[in-house]
């Protein structure tokens, strides 16, 4: 987007909100630290990533240290901008379970802010549907809706529609 890599965007944008930024990644690894370079992130290598957003998730969590909240984001939301991951984490900071999700086409989802404590006893199976199941079964979440989609790109058919939309400028090679 405007000639910065998805990835590098969602890491800038997380680190717009003041928070250390933690960047799960595949192991296609090597690309991706130079991507990252001069942003405070913390780079981890998730070998297994066809488990799902799970696996990422498992991996992050010895590294929250004493964090009370997480913000957890995707790097395929070509539209996400900083003031909707700031919304986020005002809404959650206001509610009981101090958990906020995005609501995108009637789901909460990504990107959410959720307790830490939610790391801790993740389940070695759970693929990439658990997160979202306990978003939607945790009462009281802020949902928050971004004034833009934050639709993913999570194949061709969306990336062809993100580049007719002009969300991206060009095809990740």
């Amino acid at each position: 987007v405007d000639g910065e890599s998805l990835l590098r965007r969602a890491a800038r944008l997380a680190s717009e909100t003041d928070p250390d930024v933690l960047v799960v990644v595949t192991p296609q690894g090597p690309a991706f630290g130079s991507e990252l370079s001069g942003l405070r992130a913390v780079q981890v290598e998730n070998p297994a990533p066809a488990l799902g957003i799970g696996s990422s998730l498992r991996l992050a969590a010895p590294h929250l240290g004493t964090a009370r909240h997480v913000l957890v984001l995707v790097c395929d939301q070509p539209r996400l901008h900083a003031a909707h991951l700031r919304a986020l984490l005002a809404a959650a900071a206001s509610t009981p379970c101090h958990c906020a999700a995005t609501l995108e086409g009637g789901v909460p989802g990504s990107p959410a802010v959720v307790p830490a404590a939610w790391f801790s006893g993740l389940p070695e199976s759970g693929g990439d549907r658990g997160f979202g199941r306990r978003l939607r079964q945790t009462p009281g979440v802020a949902l928050c809706i971004s004034d833009a989609s934050l639709r993913d790109i999570d194949d061709a058919d969306d990336l062809r529609a993100a580049l007719a939309a002009g969300w991206i400028d060009t095809p990740p090679q």
